[in-house]
């Protein structure tokens, strides 16, 4: 019925992803510094971010090794480093995107 989809489009599907989530990532830290502004907060927010951290990690490797994961479980080698090759080339160029975005802004 449908067709497999190219490595080089599941690989700028997983870079969206990654970059959308770094996105959301980004408006929380926006959101959550006001709240973290007085003295009383110093003990928890060290806390609260590194716990984020060691979620966004794993999130964003599930995002972009995941489906590279199961491809080289499964031997298919060739596959697997492909994909992970083009979702790293799609990520990097959203990287350079985002660098001259600012550079123009």
């Amino acid at each position: 019925m449908f067709k497999k989809p190219s490595p080089p489009f599941i690989g700028f599907l997983q870079a969206s992803a990654l970059v959308v989530y770094l996105i959301i990532i980004a408006y929380f830290f926006n959101f959550v510094t006001p709240m973290f502004q007085d003295n009383t907060s110093e003990f928890y927010a060290p806390i609260i971010m590194l716990l984020l951290f060691v979620f966004s990690a794993v999130i964003s490797g599930i995002m972009i090794l995941g489906r590279a994961g199961i491809l080289f479980w499964e031997k298919k080698y060739k596959e697997s480093f492909t994909l992970l090759g083009w979702t790293t080339l799609w990520g990097f160029f959203y990287f350079v995107m985002m660098i001259c975005f600012l550079q123009i802004k």
